[in-house]
């Protein structure tokens, strides 16, 4: 069985082949020109907005089902081949797909409906991100609804997700299944991927900044870059009473997806005049992570990330030696770390606070910092505010009102509720939301 309605010798023997190491030796430039042409040649058999909608809706209600025979195996596969616990996968992709539901479809396809008059893109092109599995679905779920044909380039990293997406699509609706090609080649095929963009009319990339300024000089590549996501927390959500659910959503927030993608949690910021409850919330993230360890065991770390990791620690390390109050809790091995300061400091310049908002190098590391108030948050995260694609918010709903209008003002493009970080609307405005505007209209 092919993943669509291929015709290439070489492309099915790639996709029959089996899924954890699809060959892409046998790919030349025509064959990216052929499955282009496959899903831009499906318009004659459109299902249009609602029936794709319909389709989708269907196929991401199997795949919200852990009993279901391709989920089970496609996630038992890509644990095998990037050393991922079972647990970690299964919780991480239930958030993932959490927003694809039928009414948020429908609403897509309403949109599409209402906005005629766009010219959109007939083609879209999708080059994968290896580190989180499914990254992109949010924008190929448009895409679809929005009738675009859509050839994905699956990472070498990961090459399994998205073709066993699109099989069950197939299954379900054969002429929704047209619509999509799933196609694998490395990252040294620049000849591939050249051949990707000339034959989409747009293309959308993810992958670190060096990936993305590669293709920059493409006027039809759109990019998603290197993102970090964080949190605040006000005075109400650690009362005694909260603190602990706060820590436990907030440690889930840094395990899904082990800490890899845009929507990950890197820095939680308490705002505590007095200071004491910010260290009382990094105690009990650690305990949480603890926790967290035990029902969803973490990945095996590749070495340069355990060196990221340890580089972490140690600095934390000569800090307290050096008089500073920073304090360190760590896990057996790499499992977990948390750095937590009382605040960046009372008397410090500008520079320095702009150079306190800390990324992690991912798996379970997050710094927690308390701040007197919001304008000293601010200061923190200048230097990245834009680079923050989401904002967890704990607090009453005054303090939600006044921390949502900040961020909103610093325009990141997601505020949710701790948990919530890996499960953004369907109509989240990824990247400032170039994309789903282009494809359904703005709002």
């Amino acid at each position: 069985m092919s993943v669509s309605t291929a015709s290439s010798e070489a492309q099915v023997r790639m996709r029959d082949g089996g899924t954890a190491g699809l060959d892409s030796s046998r790919l030349v430039e025509s064959d990216i020109a052929s499955a282009a042409a496959r899903v831009r040649g499906a318009e004659d058999i459109n299902p249009g907005a609602d029936r794709m909608a319909k389709a989708l809706a269907r196929a991401f209600e199997l795949w919200r089902d852990r009993d279901y025979a391709r989920r089970r195996e496609t996630i038992a596969a890509i644990a095998r081949s990037a050393g991922y616990s079972v647990a970690i996968l299964e919780n991480s992709i239930d958030a993932l797909l959490k927003p694809f539901t039928s009414d948020a479809l429908k609403s897509i396809a309403a949109r599409v409906s209402s906005s005629g008059g766009i010219d959109r893109p007939k083609t879209a092109g999708f080059i994968a991100a290896g580190n989180v599995a499914g990254a992109g679905m949010h924008e190929i779920a448009i895409a679809l609804v929005a009738g675009a044909g859509v050839v994905i380039k699956t990472a070498s990293a990961e090459p399994i997700f998205f073709a066993e997406f699109a099989r069950t699509l197939a299954e379900i609706d054969r002429d929704a299944g047209a619509r999509i090609e799933v196609l694998h080649w490395s990252r040294a095929r620049a000849d591939l991927t050249a051949a990707l963009i000339a034959n989409c009319e747009r293309v959308v990339a993810y992958g670190d900044d060096l990936t993305i300024e590669s293709l920059h000089n493409r006027p039809n590549v759109i990019g998603f870059g290197s993102r970090v996501s964080a949190a605040v927390v006000a005075p109400s959500a650690t009362d005694p009473s909260r603190i602990d659910r706060v820590a436990e959503l907030l440690a889930r927030d840094v395990a899904l997806f082990e800490q890899l993608g845009c929507l990950s949690l890197h820095h939680v910021f308490v705002v505590s005049p007095a200071g004491g409850v910010a260290r009382d919330l990094a105690i009990r993230m650690s305990a949480a992570l603890e926790r967290i360890g035990e029902s969803m065991p973490p990945a095996k770390i590749p070495l340069r990330d355990a060196a990221e990791i340890r580089g972490v620690r140690e600095r934390a390390r000569w800090r307290r030696i050096a008089g500073e109050p920073v304090e360190l809790f760590e896990g057996r091995g790499l499992e977990w770390t948390v750095v937590f300061e009382p605040r960046p400091s009372l008397f410090a310049p500008r520079a320095v606070l702009e150079d306190s908002f800390k990324i992690s190098p991912g798996f379970r590391t997050v710094h927690v910092t308390g701040v007197r108030d919001l304008g000293e948050f601010r200061d923190c995260i200048a230097d990245v505010s834009g680079r923050i694609e989401a904002m967890a918010v704990a607090g009453d709903e005054s303090e939600a009102a006044d921390i949502g209008a900040t961020v909103a003002a610093i325009g990141i493009p997601y505020v949710c509720a701790p948990g919530e970080m890996q499960s953004p609307p369907l109509d989240w405005r990824h990247g400032g939301g170039g994309f789903i505007d282009m494809m359904v209209g703005a709002r």
